[in-house]
């Protein structure tokens, strides 16, 4: 009998032994691999291989104890100038954070001893990347310490061939546009003027601002840092990496001849200059050179190496990251939240670092992708549409909005028939997409740090949209539209006034000021769109006077135009004038059924409270604020209770308070 039994067990555990060694599918661990990504791992064969992530569920220290003496010993691993970043640019409380911490190195050699061939640890991530066959992947989602398990996504981009798309308005010879700078500044940037112009870049240059003191990453193809645009840069070992092959050459042509061409394309449009010929946006800027991408019949990019230059650029100062990539592979448009892709996680890690990154919006628009594409769909990041000369977009540029319904891109730059550095020439030539306007606009935010050191991230992105043709209308295209370098860096503004309502026969006698540049540069002061009687004088101190006699013929609202020029820098502001009838306070329609109006007349500006009483004194409204519309000196009631539940008919007594009165107005409500 026990013979039997022993028979027993030894056939069940090789009829096991034998379904597993039979089987083709892999069945890991549940929650830790995606249904999706088991499909493609079964796909494989028994030696195939495939990149992956592998993510880590902690790194190594019991308590907090531990983390805090993890973060202890950071700083070594940075440059000073990092440090100094991170202090200044930062939103974080601390300098270094949980994502700074290296992973957990006794978890790497379990993966190794594994099998995993490991290729780059990402302290960001909690992850490591690397190549793994089936059954490697299978021991490695039985590990304790592993959460998850993921495919590298890739970004495979066909490039635009130059003359496929034709700005035929703009013959390439009169590419100069006449403006009011002198022929001569005009003809030193050669034909790279236009796109530059387009963005009021050498405005900033006249100004003194050429990207001095600002250090830009860029990851790119490759770079041929020996071509004439660059003769005036010293880029050191340090600051150059081939993430692709692991050493510091940046100029290898690996399996391709034209392997520089895209990167030192990108790098002329920021940093390049030939006098009298071509000029880059951010010309003395200082540079950190990555390659994190290979090529061969199309540009093929590992999303990992992305990650790792930026790691990389964080720890050695980098102020400004420009990227000419998007990695979709394996997403979905359901992915583009701006927390999902983890080259997005990376870039807002970067930006929550003190980094502006520049991220190219993508050429997607008229293939199956159309939207913009990771990592151009974070939050923080700058995701940048490309336009031709006249401003019209381009039919590539790729759209939004993000899946959870974001404006993107951001703001567009020239893209097509681009003025750049042409690696197999030596010499230069036109491209199109957003890879190109992407540097323009990395260039841009140079120098908006030059100007403004202490600007974060989010605060340059903010000044930069704001700054763009289509703030107040954005769309899925065009995002914000084309940004004014110059406007964006506030060197020249009017101080703010309040919209102003004025009453028919009031008298208003105001002075404009200007601000911004050295004060003994002379500011010329207009305005268009006044009222007919309306006197408006220059003061010649950068100042003006605007005064005016309340007029019937003039009731209700415009918008005057105030401009305030300096050569050719210009900043201009909108002033809102509401001519009205009387300048009391008053409330109607009364009786009323459905809402109350209560308008505040002229001279009220400073309010300080409106609140709705029954008539046995109980208050039951006072939530003006929500309501409240500055421009027409408003404020709507909608019969309401601060709960938002509707009020019986009746009497009621409104009261208004500001700096100069309190009025009681009785009203009913039917």
């Amino acid at each position: 009998m026990r013979y039997s039994i022993v028979l027993l067990v030894i056939f069940l555990v090789f009829s096991q032994s034998f379904a597993d060694s039979s089987s083709s599918e892999l069945i890991p661990p549940a929650g830790k691999i995606s249904t999706r990504f088991i499909a493609r791992i079964n796909q494989l064969s028994p030696v195939d291989k495939c990149k992956i992530w592998v993510f880590f569920t902690d790194k190594g220290f019991p308590d907090e104890a531990g983390r805090k003496s993890a973060i202890a010993n950071l700083a070594d691993r940075y440059t000073r100038r990092s440090l100094e970043r991170r202090i200044r640019r930062s939103d974080n409380p601390e300098i270094f954070s949980f994502a700074d911490i290296p992973v957990n190195q006794d978890y790497v050699s379990q993966l190794s001893a594994a099998g995993f061939k490991v290729i780059y640890q990402s302290r960001w991530l909690n992850a490591v990347s690397g190549m793994a066959d089936k059954a490697t992947i299978e021991s490695l989602a039985a590990l304790s310490f592993v959460c998850k398990i993921q495919p590298v996504a890739v970004a495979r981009r066909i490039p635009i061939p130059d003359g496929d798309i034709k700005d035929i308005s703009i013959p390439p010879e009169t590419k100069k546009p006449s403006d009011i700078l002198p022929d001569s500044v005009r003809d030193w940037y050669g034909y790279s003027y236009t796109q530059l112009n387009m963005v009021n870049i050498p405005l900033m240059h006249q100004l003194g601002y050429t990207g001095e003191g600002i250090l830009i990453g860029i990851f790119d193809t490759g770079f041929d840092l020996d071509h004439p645009a660059f003769s005036h840069l010293n880029i050191c070992d340090r600051c150059k990496y081939d993430f692709v092959f692991d050493d510091t050459s940046v100029g290898d042509i690996d399996n391709s001849p034209a392997a520089p061409a895209h990167g030192t394309a990108t790098l002329s449009i920021i940093g390049g200059k030939e006098d009298s010929v071509f000029v880059g946006g951010a010309y003395e800027a200082s540079f950190l050179v990555a390659k994190t991408e290979r090529v061969e019949e199309e540009i093929e990019a590992e999303e990992d190496y992305w990650v790792a230059a930026a790691e990389w650029a964080d720890s050695l100062g980098a102020d400004v990251i420009s990227s000419s990539l998007g990695y979709f592979d394996w997403y979905t448009y359901e992915d583009l939240d701006g927390k999902t892709a983890l080259v997005t996680i990376a870039a807002e890690q970067a930006a929550a670092n003190g980094i502006v990154v520049v991220n190219s919006a993508g050429n997607e628009n008229l293939n199956a992708w159309h939207y913009v594409t990771p990592p151009a769909d974070g939050p923080s990041v700058i995701a940048v549409g490309a336009v031709n000369s006249l401003g019209i977009i381009a039919s590539f540029s790729s759209a939004g909005p993000t899946y959870d319904g974001r404006v993107k891109p951001d703001v567009v730059a020239m893209g097509v028939n681009v003025y750049k550095a042409d690696y197999q020439t030596g010499s230069y030539g036109t491209g199109s997409g957003t890879s190109y306007a992407c540097p323009a606009t990395a260039a841009a935010a140079a120098l908006l740090l030059e100007v403004h050191p202490d600007w974060s991230p989010l605060d340059l992105k903010d000044a930069m949209i704001h700054s763009a043709n289509r703030y107040n209308t954005p769309d899925t295209l065009y995002g914000y539209g084309l940004y004014n370098t110059f406007k964006a860096a506030d060197l020249l503004h009017f101080e703010p006034v309040s919209p102003i309502r004025l009453a028919v026969g009031d008298t208003l006698d105001i002075t404009l000021t200007v601000s911004g540049l050295e004060d003994s540069t002379s500011i010329v002061i207009s305005a268009t769109n006044l009222p007919a009687t309306a006197e408006f004088t220059d003061n010649g101190d950068r100042t003006a006077r605007l005064f005016y006699i309340g007029n019937e013929d003039d009731v209700g609202s415009r918008i005057i135009h105030l401009t305030g020029a300096a050569g050719s820098a210009v900043a201009t502001y909108d002033l809102t004038l509401t001519v009205l009838i009387q300048n009391d306070i008053i409330a109607g329609p009364n009786p009323f059924s459905d809402s109350l109006t209560i308008f505040l007349g002229t001279g009220n500006n400073n309010l300080q409270e409106i609140a709705i009483y029954s008539v046995n004194g109980e208050k039951v409204w006072d939530n003006y604020s929500d309501t409240y519309n500055e421009v027409t000196g408003s404020v709507v009631w909608q019969g309401v209770n601060n709960d938002g539940s509707r009020v019986a008919s009746g009497v009621y007594l409104v009261l208004v308070k500001t700096d100069r009165m309190v009025k009681r107005i009785k009203v009913f409500r039917k």
